[in-house]
């Protein structure tokens, strides 16, 4: 089959249609200066697709979903994933000198760390990381470390997993690094298996809002790493960014970002510091934590236990009509309108919508205003389980999670919430038994199909992966794209189903 030939030129209109097209998929941004990289791009992808004409391949691309194969082959011919090892030395000297000091020394307890590099291309940043604190944890096998590395572009993701580098990724790298923590194999460096294993790498489309979460492992986050990438965005897109990572992070937990993009503006709920040169930002408070919350009701009802199925679903009954007579001996003038008085909010949606924004300690004093009223309000309890997870609280977090499940034995999220927390604590072999308790109770649960996959992964056991992989693919098929997982933070099949298929 012989494939069209398209001539290398784009007229005004076109290019801005491809332009607009890109920025409301992925979030980016091409500039004039990025014109010829851009129209390269999009016409080498047009070809590819067999289409004779530029017009004809924007239809495709409607038509597609940003997560398909031909989105895919978009992406990875508009992104440039010029990367290296130890990229940028004065980040890695603030790495070394302050921030993973710093969180080594608060974590020496419970010896969990984690660690999110955000647009992590083909992995050099992730493994740098990974290397530099085994450089600097000698117990290192003791700790608990996730290492978390994402990216929009697949191919990037495919060939960082792999590990396998050529000369150019150590242009900054040193000799003694490269013969500690690499095999050579013929032209290329193979990554040593015990790095390898710190680094989990998955899909996330940093321009969606699929993070933070606790499904994702985007949640409770020590530092952030997202160099180079807001280059690619609009300053709008980079503030929702920013805002986002800041309720992923930690209280004093770090936000690394390219030394071209630091930004007063953007990123002013951080405190900035500067540490061996480069500008490193902090958490230092949550944002909406004020202490007060502000009741955004004018009146409460007394609730009874009958009213537990009304208050789950966030049914309301609205107060009775006050009809306001008017005096006859006024002169006559058209009646005022009956007076309605303000709707009580339900605490638990509340309490649901604060957290969904992050507002943690408002969402705990709606949430604990539902379990005053009603004590056996299992979801309260399973809701106030989740903040403490997001914030990484994970003794807390089982406390409420063991007191949703004596209220309701067949709360499935509830049961879900606690494998992900002997997940995150390295008691993997409870993790499974959790999460089989989990499908149990529910065998259409689709998070819990896919952690469990990937639990099977990481221990080896490739076969039952294989096969919860397949059935994760199955169920979140069935859903409408659109449609939220259960158990999830507002995390939709399409984008579970992309995460699940990226893993293969």
């Amino acid at each position: 089959m012989t494939m069209p030939n398209i001539q290398y030129s784009i007229s005004n209109t076109e290019y801005e249609l491809s332009r607009d097209l890109i920025l409301e998929r992925t979030g980016m941004l091409f500039g004039p200066r990025r014109h010829d990289a851009l129209a390269g791009g999009v016409l080498a992808a047009a070809e590819r697709a067999g289409c004779g004409d530029l017009e004809a391949y924007h239809r495709l691309l409607q038509r597609a979903r940003t997560d398909s194969d031909l989105w895919d082959d978009l992406i990875g011919a508009i992104t440039v994933g010029e990367t290296y090892f130890f990229r940028n030395p004065a980040h890695f000297d603030a790495l070394r000198q302050r921030i993973l000091p710093g969180l080594t020394a608060r974590h020496r307890d419970d010896r969990r760390l984690r660690i999110w590099s955000a647009g992590c291309s083909t992995g050099e940043e992730p493994y740098s990381i990974a290397i530099l604190l085994r450089q600097l944890l000698p117990d290192i096998a003791d700790w608990n470390v996730l290492i978390l590395a994402t990216d929009i572009n697949k191919e990037s993701l495919r060939q960082a997993h792999e590990g396998r580098y050529r000369e150019w990724s150590f242009r900054q790298t040193d000799q003694v690094v490269r013969d500690l923590y690499f095999t050579p194999q013929n032209e290329l460096f193979e990554i040593i298996p015990q790095v390898r294993e710190m680094v989990a790498f998955a899909y996330l489309n940093l321009a969606e809002d699929a993070y933070p979460s606790l499904a994702t492992n985007t949640n409770a986050v020590d530092l952030i790493l997202c160099r180079n990438v807001a280059i690619y965005l609009p300053e709008a897109v980079t503030q929702e960014i920013a805002g986002r990572f800041h309720r992923c992070l930690v209280a004093d937990g770090w936000l690394i970002v390219g030394a071209s993009e630091t930004n007063g503006k953007i990123y002013d709920q951080f405190a900035s510091h500067n540490c061996s040169g480069a500008t490193i930002y902090q958490k230092t408070q949550r944002r909406g934590d004020t202490g007060t919350r502000r009741r955004l009701r004018d009146a409460e009802t007394p609730s009874r236990r009958g009213d537990t199925d009304t208050r789950r679903h966030g049914e309301i009954t609205p107060s009775p009509r006050l009809p306001v007579t008017p005096s006859p001996r006024l002169p006559v003038s058209p009646p005022p309108l009956p007076v309605q008085p303000a709707v009580p909010l339900d605490p638990y949606q509340e309490g649901l919508a604060l957290l969904g924004q992050g507002r943690y300690e408002e969402a705990m004093t709606c949430l604990l205003d539902c379990i005053t009223r009603d004590p056996d309000l299992a979801l309260a309890y399973y809701q106030m389980a989740r903040v403490h997870a997001n914030r990484g609280q994970l003794e807390e977090a089982r406390s409420w999670c063991q007191q949703a499940i004596e209220r309701d034995p067949l709360l499935t999220e509830a049961h879900y919430i606690l494998a992900l927390i002997h997940q995150e604590e390295g008691t993997l072999d409870e993790a499974i038994a959790r999460l089989k308790k989990t499908l149990y109770l529910d065998s259409d649960f689709v998070l819990a199909r896919f952690s469990l996959a990937n639990l099977y992964q990481q221990v080896g056991r490739q076969g039952e992966a294989t096969r919860h992989r397949a059935q994760a693919i199955r169920l979140a098929a069935k859903m409408p794209p659109d449609d939220m997982v259960p158990g999830s933070d507002d995390l939709t099949a399409g984008r579970l189903l992309t995460m699940v298929r990226a893993t293969i």
